[in-house]
């Protein structure tokens, strides 16, 4: 977290600490958990900026508060570390509290089934399964980068031997953050990828007069239904 700040927003280093902000030297410190962070005792009197994410919870939050002594939990630590009291809880300027967070699938499918994906050899067998078995669920580029386990994962969603390839001949597409993928998920009535997004989704042929339905490929489609026969999908745009 430290380092891909420091790259994002190109903040200078610190003298003492981490960066070096408006003139000001901050720490920055990461915690799984909110108020979990262990301030040094170099960060005393200086600003630190507090960043929090819980995956299961999907939930984010970033704050900065300058540490005193009587913000502090002043316990007994071999290395001089601390954490904040009630007093610098209260303390802290937040810059994002509880912010939603992108949940990531591998956390929220049953753990036998993510196991059985996991299990299978190549990466894009995974890639493939998790389209085939999260239909309708948002798939984000973390997942795809954790199943997928080389250089350029994303080709493991593409056409021409990716994902899309053999899930089409099962009547599933996976629609991305294209504009015109994001129209047909509106249509659709299935929820829009996002920058970096996923979701696939099942088709069947359908009536133009028929509720949530999108034209692709110069004919009608809807989501189907378990009863539906399986019908090869349309080529997306």
């Amino acid at each position: 977290m430290e380092i891909n700040l420091h790259r994002e927003f190109k903040f200078g280093d610190g003298d003492l600490l981490d960066y070096k902000i408006a003139g000001c030297d901050v720490d920055c410190k990461y915690s799984q958990t909110l108020y979990g962070w262990m301030i040094p005792p170099e960060a005393r009197g200086h600003i630190c900026l507090l960043v929090s994410a819980e995956d299961a919870k999907a939930r984010w939050s970033m704050g900065l508060v300058r540490i005193t002594a009587d913000r502090l939990n002043l316990g007994i630590n071999r290395d001089g570390k601390a954490t904040l009291n009630a007093a610098g809880k209260q303390a802290i300027r937040w810059l994002f509290c509880e912010a939603s967070l992108p949940s990531n699938i591998l956390l929220t499918l049953d753990r036998a089934l993510v196991d059985s994906i996991m299990s299978l050899r190549s990466g894009q067998k995974r890639v493939t399964e998790i389209f085939r078995v999260a239909q309708g669920m948002i798939i984000g580029r973390g997942a795809i980068l954790t199943l997928g386990q080389q250089d350029d994962p994303m080709k493991r969603v593409r056409e021409n031997g990716g994902a899309r390839t053999p899930l089409r001949r099962e009547g599933i597409i996976i629609l991305g953050e294209f504009e015109e993928h994001v129209a047909i998920a509106r249509a659709l009535g299935i929820s829009s990828p996002r920058p970096g997004d996923f979701i696939s989704v099942r088709l069947t042929p359908a009536a133009p007069e028929e509720s949530h339905v999108a034209l692709i490929a110069g004919a009608y489609w809807r989501v189907a239904s378990a009863e539906d026969p399986v019908v090869e999908a349309p080529q997306l745009p």
